[in-house]
């Protein structure tokens, strides 16, 4: 900051011409160092080249008196040159109390560039001591002061020596430095730029003031300014910035940009909306070029300075790819610089683990934000978006206590109201986000009935925040209240047209809602509008996946259940097209099984070719089928539903060749025509009481007729843990026929109370895994034999890997009287659900 002292003060007689420096001649002498002192002040030699002979002649045996004034002279040219940490490295070995008074000067500055606070007071204490009136000594002396610390014995100072007000120009731009210095530890950049600007017109060509100027700009909120200006001053004079000094200012200047960048893409739609976010990454690409040619031009103790600017471009490059929405890139970019071994800051480390998130690749994700962390300290302020990404993370790789502590702690620091502001009660933005996370959390760990609570309490706060009724709205969703969560999406689409979670939200409700035509209407205006955000991407993603074809398959097999089948074994399986018309599917569906009974066995093959249609609260599909055999081989089957309410669903059903014809009656010949009814009342995910009706008229002229009733009841709703229960009670009639090869009890009845457990055993983002276990025991009623009891163990696996697949498998075993006998039931299960696309 401060160059006065440290050019112009070389020892020596007054010599008219030298020649050029010849180090071939290494024996130190007088007049060699007379004519190399000349050479240099007359520029016909370099620093370095000086530099380099009279260390080449400290190294070499000479007396005191000619040793002082080879350091001194080797102090005053290297710090002259902007060689501090040499100068300082020079002083240290040389000691200051063995220099020249006029390498004190240089020397002070020098140490206080490399921020040796010691040697800078050493200097300067003796500087004053024996040159107690030097105005020079008493300036550099306040730079120290407030090097440590000393603000007001600075000031003190610098009011001593501006009475009275100096009038030679050098002190009074010496004066104006320090001013400038004093106000930027007072945190008054206006002043301290005024200051800078009054010096650089009384010395123009001084470019170490420029310098200062235009990092100050920098440093102020106009980095943009401040590399156009030291760049205009490098193209009218070389040299008046080193290539480290541009590059600084250029890193700055775009880390700026990058921000402005991104506060107009969040408040345009459009593809124009990333376009200074595309300028920014190619600025990023060319400056980072430019950085690597001359960092590799360097000298070594600037090294450590290149490798903190090429780390800030590259964390800067790290973020402006995530937020163009290309994570795929940025982490791709982020493994090259690890395998260089380079450290990057806190951001940039955020920036690396944010794309991995985006990615599905948390659990990569969660170590370098806790680095970044680790590594900011007290420095990175709570709340941060690192600290928030972290929240996340940990939720979404299963460290569920974790993400509650980290959340906990985000809350406590982050107060309603602004602790420093210009006036009392002002609110802080960022409660407001902390606050609406915790609702955001409950919801994502399967906790809606919380998140209600939350979101509804938020939203008497802040009635018109656009984040608190977009939560609200989609709490409405994972209640299972499908009308309740479109109307508040409609809502906000009145209110914040251009929030992008109340859009996205939106268009989810409507495929909830079964508006397939205006989701895919609302998602393409999205994706035209915000093709680069990550929200959009992801809503997309589960559109189509909801739309798309898909292939279910159930299947399931058993044994020791005589009254039903020895052994039997089935296989139901759809393979349905996507959408056509947003309402229209075609489906093929087939059955495949086979039962082993004591009246033989049966072989069941049946293939449906159908068309459904699906439009707002409707539901329709029709199939006709052809099975292998039976007296029902050719026939039709239709399933009919309607959604009266959020809380009332109906359904109507009839199968031609009924696929819950007992086995025997298939090994005898017979088959039957299968109908049904159910009504269904929806409280919540939580409740739902379920009414079904359902008859089979078998060929043989049997007719039977069954009524059941169910209550279902989530007890225990945690990240990890679910539990449930299920109170059924049915009841069913046929015609008495004597001579039934099948199971046909007249009457009988059961109730039965089941318990279901779920716990997580493993996360990965959208992928999880999860361990069921089902006991269910109650009673069993058979007209002429009685009550006994039932009861009955499943234990599953559940797969949910994304988009990609759900999966579930398991055992089952269940005892089960029949006609007085009781019985043991073994059979293994799994079902498969895949998108294919």
């Amino acid at each position: 900051m401060l160059a006065f002292g440290a050019s112009g003060a070389f020892a020596g007689p007054s010599v008219t011409a030298a020649p050029a420096v010849d180090r071939s001649a290494s024996a130190y002498d007088a007049q060699r160092h007379d004519a190399l002192i000349v050479a240099r002040r007359e520029g016909r030699i370099t620093a370095a080249q000086a530099l380099q002979q009279l260390k080449d002649w400290l190294a070499a045996p000479i007396d005191g008196a000619a040793r002082q004034r080879v350091a001194s002279d080797a102090i005053a040219i290297a710090s002259a040159d902007g060689r501090f940490a040499e100068a300082a490295a020079l002083g240290r070995q040389a000691k200051p109390s063995k220099l020249s008074d006029y390498a004190l000067g240089p020397l002070a500055l020098a140490a206080r560039r490399t921020h040796d606070l010691a040697l800078q007071g050493e200097a300067i204490g003796l500087w004053r001591a024996h040159q107690p009136g030097a105005r020079e000594a008493r300036i550099h002396e306040a730079y120290w002061r407030l090097d440590s610390g000393d603000v007001a014995g600075a000031q003190a100072l610098y009011r001593a020596l501006s009475q009275p007000a100096p009038t030679q120009v050098e002190d009074r731009v010496a004066l104006l430095e320090l001013r400038a210095a004093l106000a930027r530890a007072e945190k008054d950049p206006l002043q301290a730029l005024a200051a800078y600007t009054e010096a650089g017109a009384l010395r123009p060509g001084r470019g170490d003031i420029r310098r200062e100027a235009d990092f100050l700009l920098a440093s102020s909120g106009a980095a943009s300014s401040a590399f156009d200006n030291a760049e205009a001053a490098e193209r009218a004079a070389p040299g008046s910035f080193s290539p480290l000094a541009l590059s600084t200012l250029q890193q700055e200047a775009l880390a700026q940009r990058l921000r402005w960048a991104i506060q107009a893409r969040d408040q345009r739609i459009g593809a124009e909306r990333v376009t200074a976010l595309d300028r920014v990454l190619g600025d990023q690409e060319a400056a980072l070029a430019r950085a690597d040619a001359a960092a590799s031009k360097a000298a070594p103790e600037d090294a450590g300075a290149w490798r903190t600017v090429r780390a800030r471009l590259l964390s800067d490059r790290l973020l402006a790819l995530v937020e163009r929405g290309r994570p795929a890139d940025a982490v791709a970019l982020y493994d090259t610089v690890r395998a260089t071994g380079t450290e990057l800051p806190p951001y940039g480390l955020g920036a690396a683990a944010r794309a991995l998130a985006q990615e599905r690749r948390s659990a990569e994700a969660v170590p370098i934000y806790e680095t970044a962390i680790a590594r900011g300290g007290a420095d990175l302020p709570m709340p941060n978006d690192i600290h928030l990404g972290l929240v996340y993370a940990y939720q979404d790789v299963g460290r569920f206590s974790d993400a509650e502590a980290l959340l906990q702690r985000l809350e406590a620091a982050t107060p309603a109201l602004l602790h420093l502001a210009p006036e009392a009660g002002r609110p802080n933005g960022e409660y407001t986000e902390v606050s609406g996370m915790r609702g955001l959390m409950q919801l994502y760990t399967d906790r809606p009935a919380l998140a209600q609570q939350s979101f509804a309490a938020l939203a008497r706060e802040a009635p018109f925040n656009a984040g608190y009724a977009s939560g609200a709205a989609l709490t409405e969703r994972l209640r299972e209240h499908p009308e309740a969560a479109l109307a508040r999406f409609e809502a906000l689409a009145t209110d914040a047209p251009y929030d992008v979670g109340a859009r996205t939200g939106h268009v989810e409700a409507l495929l909830d809602a079964g508006e397939f035509g205006e989701a895919r209407r609302r998602a393409e205006s999205l994706a035209a509008d915000l093709p680069d955000s990550k929200q959009v991407r992801d809503m997309e993603r589960r559109r189509l996946t909801q739309v798309g074809p898909r292939l279910d398959v159930d299947a399931g097999a058993s044994s020791g259940g005589a009254a039903i089948a020895n052994r039997e074994w089935r296989i139901d399986s759809r393979l349905a097209s996507g959408l056509i018309d947003d309402q229209w599917r075609v489906f093929y569906d087939q059955s495949l099984g086979r039962g082993t009974t004591d009246l033989g066995s049966a072989n069941w093959a049946r293939g449906g070719l159908g068309l459904g249609w699906q439009r707002g609260r409707w539901l329709a599909e029709g199939v006709l089928q052809h099975a292998n055999g039976g007296p029902y081989r050719n026939s039709a089957a239709g399933r009919l539903d309607y959604r009266a309410s959020d809380a009332w669903r109906l359904s109507a059903t009839y199968d031609g060749d009924s696929r819950e014809l007992p086995w025997k009656a298939r090994a005898a010949g017979i088959g039957a025509h299968e109908a049904g009814a159910s009504v269904g009342y929806v409280v919540n995910e939580s409740r739902r009481f379920d009414l079904k009706w359902q008859q089979l008229d078998f060929s043989d002229g049997n007719l039977r007729s069954g009524l059941g009733l169910g209550w279902r009841e989530r007890w225990v709703s945690t990240p990890a843990f679910q539990l449930e229960t299920t109170l059924g009670a049915d009841a069913s009639r046929g015609r008495d026929i004597d001579t039934a090869p099948y199971f046909n009890p007249s009457s009988d009845g059961s109730a039965q109370l089941s318990a279901r457990a779920q716990w997580l055993g493993w996360k990965r983002d959208d992928r999880q895994f999860f361990h069921v276990v089902e006991l269910g025991g109650g009673t069993y009623r058979q007209a002429g034999f009685g009550s006994g009891p039932t009861w009955s163990l499943r234990y599953e696996h559940r797969w949910n890997l994304g988009s990609k697949l759900a999966l579930r498998y398991g055992l089952r075993i269940a005892s089960h009287p029949y006609d007085g006998v009781r019985e043991l039931q073994r059979g293994v299960f799994l079902n498969l659900s895949m998108p294919l696309q």
